[in-house]
C-alpha cells in the first residue's frame, strides 16, 4: 500500500473510531437532542452520515469519469432528502449502512492507482479537490459531525478535522505527503 493510501486509511479510521465512541455514549434521549443545525437532531446527523460516505464514493466515480456536477445540483437538498429517506431507520440500521459504505470505500481505495488519487474535480459543495482529497473529506466530515454530536450531548471534543489538507490544496499530492 502506498504512503498516501496509508495516510488516508489512518485519517478515515481515526475519524470513524471517534464517531463510534460518540455514538456508543448515546441513548434514546440523546438521539433527540438538538444540534447546530436547527432542523436536525442527533439521530438525523447519524442518518446524514449513513448516506454521505456512499455519496462521496459516487463523487470519486464522477471525478474518475471526468464528469461534472449535475446542473442545478444542491448539496443541501440532496442531504435533506437522504436524511428524510432514513427518518424511520433505527440506529443499528444506520450503523450497518455506515459499515457497508466503509467496506466499499476500502475496496475502492485499494483499487485506485497513484494517478487516480490525483484526479481533480469539484466537490458537491463547489470546492476543488482531488480523489485523495475526497477520501480525506470523508474523514473530516465524520469528525465534524461526530463533534457536533459530542457537543449536543455534552461529550468532550477529542479530535478536530484538517480541512486545509483535504480541500484547499486538493488533498495529498504525489509529491506532497504531509
Amino acid at each position: 500500500m502506498s504512503d498516501r493510501k496509508a495516510i488516508i486509511r489512518q485519517h478515515m479510521t481515526e475519524a470513524r473510531d471517534s464517531l463510534l465512541a460518540a455514538v456508543a455514549a448515546l441513548d434514546e434521549a440523546n438521539l433527540a437532542a438538538s444540534t447546530e443545525n436547527a432542523q436536525w437532531r442527533v439521530r438525523d446527523l447519524l442518518a446524514h452520515l449513513a448516506a454521505s460516505e456512499r455519496g462521496m464514493l459516487r463523487t470519486v466515480d464522477r471525478f474518475l469519469a471526468g464528469g461534472d456536477l449535475p446542473p442545478g445540483f444542491s448539496l443541501d437538498v440532496w442531504n435533506q432528502r437522504q436524511v428524510e429517506k432514513r427518518r424511520e431507520a433505527g440506529v443499528a440500521d444506520l450503523w450497518a449502512e455506515l459499515e457497508a459504505s466503509r467496506a466499499e470505500a476500502w475496496g475502492m481505495l485499494d483499487r485506485l492507482s497513484e494517478a487516480d488519487l490525483d484526479v481533480a474535480g469539484v466537490h458537491p459543495a463547489g470546492l476543488p479537490t482531488t480523489v485523495a482529497g475526497l477520501f480525506l473529506t470523508i474523514a473530516n466530515h465524520e469528525l465534524d459531525h461526530g463533534n457536533e454530536i459530542r457537543s449536543a450531548v455534552g461529550l468532550p471534543i477529542v479530535m478536530t478535522a484538517d480541512w486545509q489538507q483535504a480541500l484547499a490544496a486538493g488533498g495529498l499530492s504525489a509529491g506532497g505527503i504531509p
